[in-house]
């Protein structure tokens, strides 16, 4: 298979949206504790995906006549945390392009809703103080490499990664473009914090001895939030065999136990995925 060059690479997402980057000036003044959302309420009310998305979230509000008390009303009961992993998610899903494209996208914000739920079961067994909110956005960017490369070559990932024995491989995506290293660039272009490319460029090394144990812990949850999306989703099952979810697991101070419950994976999180998936317009 033809390698596609560096220069591509650079040349396409040189041309990609600037959401993300836009979205993170928002999102650092509500981080600030600026309450004045007339910025965040003009932005969103001027894109379509983020109006569609944000009127899904409070379904009263679509019955107001303003489009804009629409949205003021909705953000207003969101709450700060969740008006922010709300405008990222959005941020990511203006990538939107093709059924592929979805279809990664689904995974990435499972993984997002599994790694904050993750963290919280963490926090109570452990009695760690990690930042919920933190590790959602961690797992909601990680693999954005993987939504260029259903973007931006499509076709040839039809012929490796989907509909492949009745199964989705995304492992396969590195086949023709390396998502780690696209990630990495994508998250320079926009400006976003370097942790975010740090965790692109590094998460799929699980047991490199020069990382921290901060940043070793990062990746094993986001490690076991894939592979928990990738079976709740159906795409891949047992769990992958290239790594061991249960090595993992343990990492992160839980048990296998604690991850399959008898209410569910993480307690109920299989059950609330595709109402959250169906909240951002994936079916």
């Amino acid at each position: 298979m033809e390698i596609v060059s560096l220069s591509k690479i650079l040349e396409l997402i040189d041309k990609l949206p600037n959401y993300p980057k836009e979205i993170h000036q928002l999102n650092k003044n509500l981080k600030a504790g600026n309450t004045d959302f007339s910025q965040v309420i003009s932005y969103i009310t001027s894109n379509k995906v983020f109006s569609e998305i944000f009127k899904n979230f409070i379904p009263e509000s679509r019955r107001s006549e303003n489009f804009e008390e629409n949205i003021s009303h909705t953000i207003k009961k969101l709450g700060i945390n969740n008006l922010r992993n709300i405008l990222y998610t959005c941020s990511i899903l203006a990538l939107n392009k093709n059924e592929n494209t979805a279809i990664v996208l689904k995974k990435i914000i499972t993984a997002a809703n599994i790694s904050k739920d993750i963290i919280e079961k963490i926090n109570l067994f452990r009695k760690t103080k990690h930042n919920p909110e933190n590790f959602y956005l961690y797992s909601l960017f990680h693999d954005i490499g993987e939504v260029f490369a259903t973007r931006y070559f499509n076709e040839e990932l039809n012929n490796t990664v989907f509909n492949i024995n009745e199964s989705i491989d995304l492992d396969n995506i590195n086949e023709i473009v390396h998502h780690n290293e696209i990630g990495y660039m994508m998250i320079n272009k926009w400006e976003l914090p370097s942790i975010f490319s740090y965790i692109c460029l590094n998460h799929t090394k699980l047991e490199y001895r020069k990382f921290t144990a901060d940043f070793i812990f990062i990746i094993n949850v986001l490690a076991v939030a894939d592979a928990l999306a990738l079976e709740i989703l159906d795409f891949k099952k047992p769990i992958i065999n290239n790594w061991d979810v249960g090595h993992s697991i343990y990492k992160i101070g839980l048990r296998e136990d604690d991850v399959y419950t008898e209410a569910g994976i993480i307690g109920t999180v299989d059950t609330k995925i595709p109402k959250i998936l169906s909240l951002y317009n994936l079916k």
